[in-house]
């Protein structure tokens, strides 16, 4: 092996390195973000069928906030359904380092129970 075939496969392992790096750092981060969006269509899921079966918009809340302590949750009637809205920030790090945060929300409609018991 000579001194230019071993500088270029000098090279080729640090580039690959890089790139391994750089991709698995963007797979991670993919992955968080599609774990916490799958976290806040559950919890908005579970509020508003509990909240569609029993009529009660308060307990919905306590429910979402329960499954997803450091999430805004909004809870709302429109007409003949429930709908809830989980909104989650993210912690993430940059390109650079340093940190930042991106927000993943999920929203659920249920339907209004008509068999519901009516108090």
């Amino acid at each position: 092996m000579n001194r230019q075939g071993g500088s270029a496969l000098l090279e080729t392992v640090v580039v690959g390195f890089v790139v391994l790096i750089v991709v698995s750092q963007t797979l991670v981060t993919l992955g968080r973000l599609e774990s916490a969006g799958l976290a806040a269509d559950e919890a908005a899921r579970h509020a508003a069928a509990w909240a569609a079966r029993h009529g009660d918009l308060e307990s919905a809340e306590r429910i979402a906030d329960g499954l997803l302590p450091d999430a805004q949750v909004t809870v709302s009637r429109a007409g003949d359904e429930v709908v809830v809205q989980v909104a989650l920030d993210v912690p993430l790090l940059g390109p650079d380092g340093s940190p930042l945060t991106r927000t993943v929300s999920g929203r659920a409609a249920a339907m209004i129970s008509p068999y519901r018991s009516r108090r």
